[in-house]
Order: C-alpha cells, then structure tokens, then sequence
C-alpha cells in the first residue's frame, strides 16, 4: 500500500488563514459581524425622562411614550435601544419589549407603545443601549400609574326659570344631577346664590349631598323683596371639582301693597279682614256673585303676578277639600284662582284657572290672564282686559267656584290681596 505524505507547511496552510481572518474581523470594530465585545468600550445607561418616576398617567392620553436620555459610548459603533415594560420590579411579567429602536437626534430617544395599558395598575420600564458587540447596563426601573381619570359635567338648572318671578321669598333651586365619568365618590353640590351676574356678591354658598336624579335646595330666610338674584350650581366628590353650571336670575315677589278700599260696587257680603278690596263693592262676571259673603279661612302669605306664572300661597294650600274635574276621576282639583282688574272707576273680578290640590301657580301671560281665562263677551270688561306692567291688580284662591255650584265642597276662600303685574 503506497502511502502520500504531505508536507507539514501544506497542514498549516488552513490554519494560518482562518487566524488571518479572525485578525481581519478585530481590526475593523464597524463589521457587523464583529465577535464578542470589544475591549476598552464603555457604555452608559439610558437615563429615563418620561414618564418618570411615581407618574400618573390619563388612560384617555395613551397610547403613551417612552422617553429616555441618549447613552454615551467610548466606542465607534452606533447605539440602538432596547425598551422594556413590566408589571411587576423585577421584570418577571413583561408586558412590552422592543429592541433596535434608533436613537433620536435631539439627545433624546423614544418609542411609542402600539396599544394601550389596562388601567388603574402600576407598571416599571427600563432600558438599555447596544451596539451590537458591547451593551450598558438597563436603567433603573422607573415606576408609573395609568388611571381612568374622573371627569365631572357642569348640573343642568332646572328651577326656577330663567328670569322669573318666584312665588316665595324662599324659593327652591333645582338641579339635574351632573354626568360623571371615571371612579367618582360621592357627590355634593355647591348652591350660591348673589346679587350680581358675576357672582361676587354671594348671600348663599351651601353644599347639598347628591339626591336621587335631581338635586335641590330650599333657601331658608326670605330674600329681599322685588330683588333679582343669580344663581349657580357645580358638583365635586373628595377629589375632584366639576364646572359651574350656566348662571340663572330669578326675582323674588313684591311685598303685598295696601291701598284705600276701591269705590262701591256689588259682591255680596262686606269686607273681611285681611281684604284689600271689599268685595261688596266688585262686579263679580264668573263666579258666586256673593264671592264676598264666603268666609277667609286661609291668609294669602306671598301672591306674584306676570308673563310665565300666577302664584298664589296661602295658609291653606293643599288643604281644602278635593273634587274631580267635571266627570274625570283621574283630576283632582282643590279650586281657583280669582283676579280682580279696576277698570273705569270699578273693580271686576271672577274665578280664573283651575288648580289641583296643593298648586300655587299656573302658567299666564298679558293676554290670557283676562281673555283666556274669561273666554265669553259677555264676562266683558275683563274678556278684553291686558294688564299694563305695574297695574295694580287684586287676587285670591277659593274653593271651586268656577262652575258653581256644580263641584261644589265648602264655600272658602282667601283674603283679597293687591298687587302690581310684573310685565
């Protein structure tokens, strides 16, 4: 058997130029192939800016960005950044990762997650730089908080309306609930009521625990009498404050006026006490002619007349007795309204509107308050009666008398009060 040996320079050949490549590989530190970490290459972690430490972050601003300070190397290769996100300190349960993010130019770099954080949780994120053959440590890790952010709407005014005349020194301000987005506590609300449109002048500041769909507020102490107020209404919980809602003015009725009793006339029966008009001296054109005859068991204790409503309180509203409207046994009423107009020298009055047990007032205006409610010719002068601002006017509340006597249950009434027609 012939056996070929080989020159030992010829075994060495291969050897030699495998080394030769490894030396060709070190030399040059920008080869994308370069192996294992350079020695003499330092590079610093990425310090974290955004979102830092202890933050809390909107869940309605996400998807959000993490915003590192650019590291520094002693090398020469480029850096890319590797970008993490945890639930927990440790980085056992990563929610994002990414790698090879490109640094950005201002000395800052920045990667924007793809998709929201669930809420209400803390998270931790870190991140490092590489170059591909040497790394920096991760940063520290840098705690934040995503949470549902509470929004509060301003309450919608419900009462009284804008503008008008209440028919109670002591109205009631009434509220729609305000709308809540977000973990809220409980809700209160803060009522003011002041003297001028830009609330600086405040004669209340009450806060009201939240009530069931609508909140509301009764002012305790009488106002000033014939006196515009303006009012607001905002809603808050421990932490968080809701806007005002829109500013509302209300005018508080007029102080009942005494005048001299009015030229004679005929109403049956003589004046009670607490009657401003003797009765006996009126024309009566609907209603009892002997109107005045009936006894004054309830005092009238505030009376407002003008477009939007005429509101009569007296001691005994929601008391008299109760009869159905015609033959409707779903219509409860309790009685009327009466008004009373000086017109040539003699007073002419008649029952006016219906009102179901414990209303005070009901909805009028310049025209209908004579011509609606006394709809014939033939209750002329008042069929064509349209009071003037400030005309002087007399009312008061009986028990029915419209259709008399057929929903007939006790003959009562209120004293007759004078008062000026608020336009």
């Amino acid at each position: 058997m012939r056996r070929i040996i080989r020159p030992f320079a010829t075994l060495l050949l291969p050897i030699l130029a495998m080394a030769a490549c490894e030396r060709t590989k070190s030399a040059n530190p920008l080869s994308p192939s370069i192996a294992g970490p350079i020695a003499g290459v330092e590079i610093s972690a990425p310090q974290p800016v955004q979102p830092s430490a202890g933050s809390q972050v909107a869940s309605d601003t996400q998807p959000i960005s993490l915003v590192v300070q650019n590291a520094t190397t002693t090398g020469v290769r480029p850096l890319t950044y590797v970008f993490e996100i945890a639930s927990d300190s440790g980085f056992a349960s990563k929610v994002f990762s990414q790698t090879g993010v490109t640094p950005g130019t201002n000395g800052q770099t920045s990667v924007r997650l793809p998709q929201n954080l669930s809420a209400e949780r803390t998270y931790y994120w870190r991140s490092k730089a590489d170059d591909g053959a040497n790394a920096s440590g991760f940063s520290a890790p840098t705690d934040f908080r995503v949470y549902t952010p509470v929004i509060i709407q301003a309450p919608a005014p419900i009462g009284p309306g804008d503008g008008v005349t209440t028919a109670t020194a002591k109205p009631t301000l009434e509220v729609s609930n305000a709308s809540v987005a977000g973990p809220a506590g409980p809700l209160s609300y803060l009522f003011e009521v002041a003297t001028d449109g830009a609330m600086a002048n405040k004669v209340v500041s009450v806060e009201v625990g939240q009530q069931n769909g609508r909140t509301s507020y009764s002012v305790p102490s009488d106002l000033n009498p014939s006196t515009r107020y303006f009012w607001r209404v905002r809603a808050f919980d421990a932490g968080h404050v809701g806007p005002y809602s829109t500013v509302r003015s209300f005018v508080t009725p007029a102080v009942v006026v005494v005048v001299p009793p009015p030229p004679p006339g005929g109403g049956g029966g003589g004046p009670q006490a607490g009657d401003q008009i003797d009765l006996s001296q009126s024309t009566i054109v609907l209603g009892p002619a002997n109107i005045g005859s009936w006894p004054a068991t309830s005092t009238i204790s505030s009376a407002t007349a003008q477009t939007g409503g005429l509101c009569i309180n007296h001691s005994k509203l929601g008391q008299w007795p109760r009869t159905i409207f015609f033959d409707d046994p779903n219509t409860l009423l309790e009685g009327n309204q009466w008004v009373f107009a000086f017109i040539n020298g003699r007073w002419y009055g008649g029952a006016a509107d219906w009102y179901r047990p414990g209303q005070a007032c009901k909805d009028v205006n310049a025209q209908s308050i004579g011509g609606d409610a006394f709809y014939s010719p033939s209750q002329e002068p008042l069929h064509s009666w349209v009071p003037r601002p400030g005309e002087q006017i007399g009312v008061m509340s009986t028990t029915p008398a419209r259709a008399y006597p057929a929903m007939k249950t006790v003959d009562e009434r209120t004293n007759i009060v004078l008062i000026r027609w608020g336009g």
